[in-house]
């Protein structure tokens, strides 16, 4: 059998085959800072991760190299079931760009509805990309899961609202996010998320208004 170390190894050498300058320096633009990017793809990323999930070993193992690349692929491959909610808050702790708040979503809280009213937890946290997280998990249910009450969205309006004018632009755009995506499941959640959006317009600060510029246009169709 191959050993995790073996296979990081290898890992490490076919990232570096995908490794894009170009692709650094758009991230790099766009304030995605890493501490080592190579730039790779996510589609070339997946393909890597399909290779090797799932394996948890090797995810911590791809953790503690802290580069983009392996932070990504982390997520990729590790098997979502064995999750609990201390290393969820634990992963979270070192989560610094929304590009790795999104991934985390994506390929592990998204995966089980057990995961679901960590959502509402997140938001209420101090710290930012836990906040961040909340509000996009929210808008990812909202976006794959047609079964839920309107009552389990309905939870986050009123922190949302709180939070419209955070000076933190992940937050608000997060915010945003999840308004515009409860907002197309029903005609219902619809009404409510348009109330929420003249609280927030009413408010009069220009921070809050991106979030009701990023909603209210796009449910006018």
């Amino acid at each position: 059998m191959i050993s995790p170390e073996i296979k990081l190894k290898t890992i490490l050498k076919e990232i570096r085959t995908f490794e894009s300058g170009p692709t650094v320096d758009g991230m790099e633009r766009l304030g995605l800072n890493y501490h080592k990017n190579f730039g790779v793809s996510l589609i070339n990323l997946k393909k890597i991760a399909e290779k090797y999930y799932p394996n948890p070993e090797l995810a911590e193992l791809l953790r503690t190299k802290n580069f983009r690349e392996t932070q990504i692929l982390s997520f990729m491959i590790d098997d979502y079931n064995i999750f609990d909610e201390s290393k969820i808050k634990g992963i979270l702790q070192t989560i610094d760009t929304q590009e790795l708040t999104e991934q985390f979503i994506t390929n592990i809280l998204e995966k089980d509805e057990k995961f679901y009213p960590l959502a509402l937890k997140l938001i209420y946290s101090e710290k930012e990309f836990e906040i961040t997280a909340g509000f996009v998990l929210y808008a990812r249910i909202a976006t794959i899961n047609s079964n839920l009450n309107n009552d389990f969205f309905e939870k986050f309006f009123n922190r949302g609202t709180e939070l419209s004018d955070n000076k933190n632009l992940n937050i608000r755009k997060s915010i945003a996010r999840a308004f515009r995506q409860t907002a197309l499941r029903n005609s219902e959640l619809k009404k409510k998320v348009l109330l929420k959006m003249i609280e927030i317009k009413n408010q009069n600060s220009k921070s809050a208004d991106l979030i009701y510029e990023e909603v209210v246009p796009l449910l006018e169709y």
